[in-house]
């Protein structure tokens, strides 16, 4: 039987060039197969991987090298500090979002009573953090997609200030919300076959329309009458879409604060809209 290390240089040498950390991918695999850390299988790189074993991560790695994102193989992902369950039926969260969960909790930390919404909330991970470092929050979270929110329910175990709702954006809820926040679909459709993760992840949660902003632009027309003073509006965007929707926002909350705010990278990253 070939041992641990010889499976993962094996491994390695299939997704070099398939993937953006073939060796890492690896690991996370066959850890997931033997049920062992990462730490396990480099300090037993002697020990010989069973038939069994090896039949499941054989088919494991073949979905990987087809461009199946590492998340859906796993049934999991690390956000902030917490690891969530996700499936095909969600978007894999994103190390980016953490930005608007930065925000958020920063602007929240202080104030009492406060009622959050995260609307397209997908796996939960902005809603369930956010309800997890703000006790005093009642959170909201919504998403048109009744297999998300299914998701999204089991990653909410334990938390007992959070209730979903499956909706169209903000169209059943009447507000006033002390925050806005959500991560709404805004890649243009012409650009999502251009992009690998689009043959595994829902349609539903990346296309925006024609130019990216239809659920964007969407979304800002509901939220004026729904934001409470003061109050915060947090939405990811798209690298260069900062303008156009800092336009949309200044139209929709014409006496509100609106800026943009980058990733590390300086790229555009998300709307921020205060009151």
């Amino acid at each position: 039987m070939p041992t641990i290390g010889e499976t993962l240089k094996r491994a390695t040498a299939t997704l070099m060039g398939l993937s953006g950390s073939p060796r890492l991918d690896a690991q996370l695999l066959l850890g997931h197969v033997l049920g062992k850390p990462r730490e396990y299988l480099i300090a037993h790189d002697e020990q010989p991987v069973s038939d069994l074993d090896m039949h499941t991560f054989d088919k494991l790695l073949t979905l990987r090298a087809k461009g199946m994102p590492i998340a859906y193989l796993l049934g999991s992902r690390p956000f902030y500090d917490r690891t969530f369950k996700v499936t095909p039926h969600v978007l894999v969260p994103r190390p980016e979002t953490e930005h608007l969960v930065e925000e958020a909790l920063a602007w929240g930390k202080d104030r009492h009573r406060l009622r959050i919404v995260d609307v397209g909330t997908g796996s939960g991970v902005i809603a369930l953090t956010l309800a997890a470092h703000l006790p005093q929050a009642q959170v909201i979270a919504t998403d048109v997609s009744h297999a998300a929110l299914v998701v999204a329910r089991e990653n909410a175990e334990g938390l007992a200030n959070v209730r979903f709702v499956q909706a169209d954006l903000l169209a059943p809820l009447r507000g006033p919300f002390d925050i806005i926040v959500g991560n709404l679909p805004y890649i243009a459709t012409g650009d999502i076959d251009l992009l690998e993760v689009a043959h595994f992840e829902p349609h539903v949660a990346l296309d925006g329309g024609p130019d990216g902003l239809i659920i964007i632009r969407r979304m800002l027309q509901q939220a004026p009458s729904r934001l409470a003073k003061p109050g915060l509006l947090l939405l990811e965007i798209g690298a260069e879409q900062g303008a156009a929707v800092e336009a949309l926002a200044k139209a929709a909350f014409p006496e509100a604060s609106v800026s943009i705010l980058k990733d590390l990278a300086r790229h555009d990253r998300a709307l921020r809209v205060e009151q």
